[in-house]
């Protein structure tokens, strides 16, 4: 179990930039496990807003 103060395995953070063409957009990101749930390849996935991955995963809810 992880908690407050626990000496788990460190991590590098890294400083994510923006694709081209989001500057100043709000942009999100979706894990390649939600991607294999909802039967989307990443660059099909590249194409989708928010509102697109939030109605495929309520689609999907109960799968």
């Amino acid at each position: 179990m992880t908690g407050f103060g626990s000496r788990g395995p460190q991590r590098e953070l890294h400083v994510l930039r923006p694709l081209p063409g989001t500057e100043g957009k709000a942009t999100f990101s979706a894990s390649g496990a939600v991607l294999d749930l909802l039967g989307l390849a990443p660059a099909d996935a590249a194409g989708l807003d928010l509102a697109d991955v939030l109605h495929l995963i309520r689609a999907t809810e109960g799968d």
